[in-house]
């Protein structure tokens, strides 16, 4: 039987006729082997330094080393070559502690034969191969540890510190000898103390437990951080036996995490505080707002003959139908803001632009107004009836405010889907808007584009209030003197 083509032999043998022995059995075992002998340890020392050999073969009795001494110098250059012992001793007990050491095979030349030696050979080559293979993968193991940004530990059953990673120990300041090969626990944080032992009890008494837990250990000099850990059992893995602990610093996180939360319970107070007075001011307004109009409703101004009177009465009227506007608008708004559980129905866009422009036929049934609708792409959607007609009411006064005075005006309402999303478009062509100027602005409280008495500025923060409260967006395009399209993209609700 052949191994391998050709072979590199390195032979340590100062007996000459146990050297031509197994010079024999190797060139019977392969087609084409090159054997280096060397007498001395001195003389093999040498070659191995100058050569590679895929095998050593070594005699441990020679003239210059006796026994274990040349197993280790042997071994500290072999490089991937295994070694295998040729002795005339039958010693056990050598035997074992030269497997120890980390030779391949210990063999008696008295029974060695060509097929033995071949097997022995073989089978170290291979055993070889696979214990290079875990001292790689550990290498590599152990490279990505120490240059990792997390800390590593290896914790036993009683808490003592197998091993700890040189970022491990920068990260808490830690000193293994300092600390007696244990963590501090009067370092952990009072509040987390009781929760970490525990964790720490519970992942041993279930070999594979994995636990996470954040707590706040004390830094010497640096006061107390926050560290994310990961306890995980693997005291029943051969290869481990240990409680594996991976931590990292999160202090930053948690601190921005403590600040975000203040500010959300400061945001959460203010809008709080804000809908509170809201709600005051609407209430305690709406009686003298009330009294306020049955007063100027017993007015009557074309009586007054003096025209200054007159002019205070009438200034009086306006500016108490503007409060009660004002007054409605936020009430308006507040509905829309607190209103929580919203009446989701299916509705035909069709049937509400009906009943829309019936509700409006003082404002839209005239000729200089023509209005075209297009529903057959997507006829209905599942929304709250009552928003869609606020929705539809505000769009078509708007465009009726804002028509231009030099054309008819036409109104285009066409609806179509785009992925499970139902978007409506709502066209007009009347006096448009500079988007450069007014896009930041458009859907504003009290925003106004135009010079209009009879527009106030809050037809389209409720349509957006409207449309985004069931998930919903609104886009605007539009072109000074050339028109207005609104685009309402609703989600694809269920019911």
């Amino acid at each position: 039987m052949q191994l391998v083509k050709r072979f590199n032999v390195l032979l340590i043998e100062d007996n000459e006729g146990d050297f031509m022995l197994v010079e024999d059995y190797l060139n019977e075992i392969f087609d084409s082997v090159e054997i280096t002998h060397c007498w001395l340890l001195e003389e093999a020392l040498i070659a191995l330094r100058k050569n590679e050999y895929d095998v050593v073969l070594l005699d441990l009795t020679l003239p210059d080393s006796k026994g274990k001494g040349s197993i280790l110098e042997i071994l500290s250059l072999a490089k991937d070559a295994p070694v295998i012992v040729l002795t005339g001793r039958a010693d056990k007990q050598l035997a074992i502690d030269t497997l120890q050491l980390g030779v391949e095979d210990y063999l008696v030349k008295d029974e060695v034969n060509a097929t033995v030696l071949q097997k022995s050979i073989s089978y170290g080559i291979e055993r070889n191969k696979f214990r290079l293979i875990i001292s790689n993968s550990e290498k590599r193991f152990r490279s990505i540890i120490a240059n990792s940004t997390d800390g590593f530990a290896l914790i036993g059953a009683n808490g003592n510190i197998q091993e700890i990673s040189s970022f491990g120990k920068e990260i808490i300041g830690f000193n293994l000898a300092e600390n007696d090969g244990f963590f501090r626990v009067e370092f952990l944080h009072p509040d987390h103390r009781t929760a970490v032992i525990s964790t720490f009890s519970e992942v041993i008494k279930k070999p594979g437990k994995i636990k996470l837990l954040e707590f706040k250990y004390k830094i010497p000099n640096a006061g107390y951080r926050w560290l994310e850990s990961t306890f995980y059992n693997l005291l029943e893995d051969p290869a481990v036996r240990a409680v594996v602990l991976n931590y990292r610093d999160i202090t930053k996180r948690k601190t921005e995490e403590e600040e975000r939360n203040i500010l959300i319970e400061e945001l959460l107070q203010t809008n709080a505080d804000l809908k509170q007075f809201g709600y005051i001011t609407s209430h305690n307004l709406r009686a003298p707002v009330t009294n306020l109009l049955s007063i100027v409703d017993l007015l009557e101004s074309d009586k007054i003959s003096d025209l200054k009177t007159k002019a205070l009465v009438d200034a009086f009227k306006t500016a108490s139908f503007q409060l009660n506007d004002t007054l409605n608008d936020l009430i308006n708004v507040l509905v829309i803001r607190e209103k929580k559980y919203l009446a989701l129905h299916k509705i035909s866009f069709q049937e509400t632009v009906e009943k829309n422009i019936h509700n409006l036929r003082e404002l839209l049934n005239t000729e200089s107004i023509s209005i075209s609708t297009d529903f057959s792409a997507a006829p209905s959607i599942v929304f709250d009836p009552s928003y869609l007609e606020s929705i539809l009411i505000n769009l078509f006064t708007n465009s009726i405010k804002f028509a231009s005075p030099d054309r008819k005006l036409q109104i285009s309402i066409t609806s179509h889907k785009l992925g499970d999303d139902t978007i409506l478009d709502f066209t007009d062509n009347g006096l448009g808007m500079n988007m450069k100027n007014v896009k930041d602005r458009i859907f504003g409280l009290y925003q106004r584009f135009h010079e209009r008495p009879d527009s106030k500025g809050i037809g389209l923060y409720l349509i957006q209030s409207q449309v985004i409260a069931l998930g919903g967006k609104i886009t605007v395009d539009s072109e000074v003197d050339k028109g207005t399209t609104f685009s309402i993209t609703f989600k694809n609700h269920q019911i």
